[in-house]
Formats: structure tokens, sequence, C-alpha cells
């Protein structure tokens, strides 16, 4: 369980830096990069691309995670509720399959 204001974990463990977070530290060292190449003159077209790609794939994967991270916080909650194990008080409805629904 988070405290979101101080991010800290209440249950002591380390705190997880949240996909924003870490994206933007990945292109906040990718222009440093590239600043200190630009000073040093040895900013060239494939030092660009090598730094476009290293942020495309973290970001990619920044992606993927966080997708992931959301279906499996969803799928939880899913299946607690089915269950009858939510505390929250939600309604469960099921559909009707598409044999038992009524004819209009």
């Amino acid at each position: 369980m988070w405290i979101e204001e101080t991010r800290a974990r209440v249950d002591g463990g380390e705190p997880v830096i949240t996909a924003q977070e870490r994206l933007a530290d990945v292109v906040a060292a990718a222009v440093e990069v590239a600043a200190e190449s630009g000073e040093a003159g040895t900013y060239t077209a494939e030092v660009a691309r090598t730094l476009t790609a290293v942020v495309g794939k973290v970001g990619a994967r920044v992606a993927v995670e966080a997708e992931t991270r959301g279906f499996r916080s969803g799928w939880g909650e899913a299946i607690a509720l089915a269950s009858g194990g939510a505390e929250s008080g939600a309604r469960v409805s099921r559909r009707p399959a598409a044999s038992e629904a009524p004819e209009e």
C-alpha cells in the first residue's frame, strides 16, 4: 500500500518509481549524453539514432509493463468480486448468454 504524498510504502518496502518517472529519467539521461557529446564535438547522426533507439525501447518496455500491471490488478479485482471476496460492496451482474437473451 502506498502513501501517495510521500511516495513511501506503508509496509516499509522500497518505493517503486512510476512508469512516467522511469521514462523521464531515461529521457533526461539521453539529453545529458547528447549535450556532453555536443560539447565534446562528437555528436553525430549515429549518436542521435542510438539515443533515440534507447528512449524508444525503454518507452515501449515501460508501456508494456504498465499495461500488464493494470491488467493484473484489474483481473485480481474481477476475481475478488466474482468470488464474493470484495470488501467494497460492489455487485457483480452476469449477462445472459446470447442463446438465453430475450428476443425483441
